[in-house]
């Protein structure tokens, strides 16, 4: 249920910072070990990031995959996660969330009651297909799901409420919080000081800082207030920064994620991020609108395909009718919108973004070469049995990478526990999700952040009740 500031009370054995999806799962699975659980949520309304998302979640070894005669296990999701993450990661935390993301993947449906789209889809920098789409596709399918469970379970969610500071005993152990209690957007608002007191822990689960130009700057000067993001524009490192003050270990801080497949014709991540991440990536091409040419194999990573965008600059993607029909996403609304366009020719393509017509058309003869052969020599894209050439109409969008996801944070163990820059464990305070630092190092795979706060949610509900062996 959720409460507003004047029923906090004053002591829970557990409280859980924050209500997007780690937080969330966080709180379920405490409860269901017989915890009393608070979550405490800044804003008027839950969800936080997560319920924008488009609540993608991968996991390995599914009835789902096994249906298509998919070859995955979590050794394999484990290799393509420590590649990407490119030795900036914690491996016994890595192979932790691969390990055990069937079976998280599985609680969802079971446990929390969310029902995913009968599709299994890849995104850059995995081997083979294992994400899956919450339906209706959002992340706030999720969320709402998450909520109707905390209500069923009698856990109080507390929406206004923000973290100022811990509160700590004489043996530096985390036994509470400095909140204000009746938070606002509005800096000259009317703050409410409280204390409340936990007698198990504290589990952050705050998210990420990929919104605050003030403190991204300081490791990012050129990631100005000028650059977009896909976040939430209260998306802060307030409550990260309350670690750090109490000598919690971080790492990474220096890191921000793009998402590659956005545009800056629309706001966020929006309905052209749809286009983008499931129907060019697949399907189509980039290219580079000075030359008319390819540029990347346009199921690379975030990290390169970002960095190879924001280098070239003017870039278009582009897919046809065929591929819109084929992965089944309806584009209604952005093509209505303007932000995605259609075009009856190659002509009518190149005229709306000045490319070459001629290095336009010799670049998709060559590509639909590529799909007849099944080998892309030039960016060496794996071509699929479902993946065909592209021909009139088609679609198209600018493409602008904008700030996505915070890969930095504090540092804990496999247990979630944050620890100290002595390497020494902060008793009561754990930590899940994109607050922390050692998961994704150097990138982030599609659909791996869901994975990640589900089954670290569910490993610190658990241990903060039942105690770390």
């Amino acid at each position: 249920m959720t409460s507003n500031q004047n029923k906090i009370p004053y002591r829970s054995e557990v409280i859980v910072i924050g209500s997007g999806f780690a937080g969330l799962t966080a709180a379920i699975e405490c409860r269901m070990k017989g915890g009393q659980v608070i979550v405490l949520e800044k804003m008027k309304a839950i969800g936080g990031n997560s319920i924008i998302s488009d609540g993608g979640i991968a996991a390995p070894n599914t009835p789902e995959q096994e249906l298509l005669g998919i070859h995955d296990s979590a050794e394999l999701m484990f290799e393509d996660m420590m590649k990407s993450a490119e030795g900036l990661s914690d491996p016994k935390i890595t192979r932790t969330i691969c390990e055990k993301a069937s079976d998280t993947y599985q609680w969802s449906k079971d446990i929390v009651g969310i029902n995913y789209m009968p599709r299994v889809d890849i995104f850059g920098g995995h081997q083979v297909p294992r994400c899956y789409t919450p339906d209706p596709f959002s992340g706030s399918t999720i969320i709402l799901k998450m909520r109707e469970k905390c209500e069923a379970l009698g856990i109080k969610i507390l929406c206004g409420v923000s973290v100022l500071s811990f509160i700590q005993d004489e043996n530096k152990s985390v036994i509470g919080l400095n909140v204000d209690s009746n938070y606002s957007l509005d800096p000259d608002h009317k703050k409410e000081l409280q204390q409340i007191y936990a007698s198990k822990g504290v589990i952050v689960a705050s998210g990420g800082y990929a919104a605050d130009v003030a403190f991204r700057r300081q490791a990012h000067s050129d990631i100005n207030d000028e650059i977009q993001t896909t976040n939430k524009r209260f998306t802060s490192a307030e409550v990260l920064q309350a670690c750090m003050d109490i000598n919690a270990q971080t790492a990474n801080l220096d890191l921000i994620q793009w998402m590659p497949w956005t545009t800056n014709d629309e706001i966020g991540y929006g309905r052209g991020g749809l286009f983008g991440d499931y129907i060019v990536s697949s399907y189509g091409i980039l290219i580079d609108s000075k030359t008319g040419q390819r540029f990347i194999n346009e199921q690379a990573n975030r990290k390169e395909l970002a960095e190879k965008i924001l280098h070239v600059k003017d870039v278009v993607g582009i897919a046809d009718e065929r591929s819109v029909l084929a992965s089944g996403w309806d584009l209604k609304s952005a093509l209505q919108k303007g932000i995605i366009k259609k075009h009856e020719s190659i002509s009518d393509l190149a005229d709306m973004y000045t490319i070459p017509k001629d290095h336009l058309r010799e670049t998709l003869d060559h590509y639909n070469q590529t799909i007849i052969s099944k080998k892309d020599e030039q960016f060496n894209k794996h071509i699929e049995d479902w993946m065909s050439s592209l021909s009139a109409p088609f679609y198209s969008m600018r493409i602008n990478p904008k700030t996505h996801y915070s890969l930095g944070g504090v540092v804990t163990n496999v247990d979630t526990q944050v620890l100290d820059h002595q390497g020494q464990i902060l008793q009561g305070l754990y930590a899940v999700g994109e607050v922390t630092g050692l998961t994704h190092g150097a990138n982030r795979l599609g659909s791996c952040s869901v994975t990640e706060c589900l089954v670290m949610g569910r490993i610190a509900g658990k241990k903060v009740i039942e105690g770390v062996n």
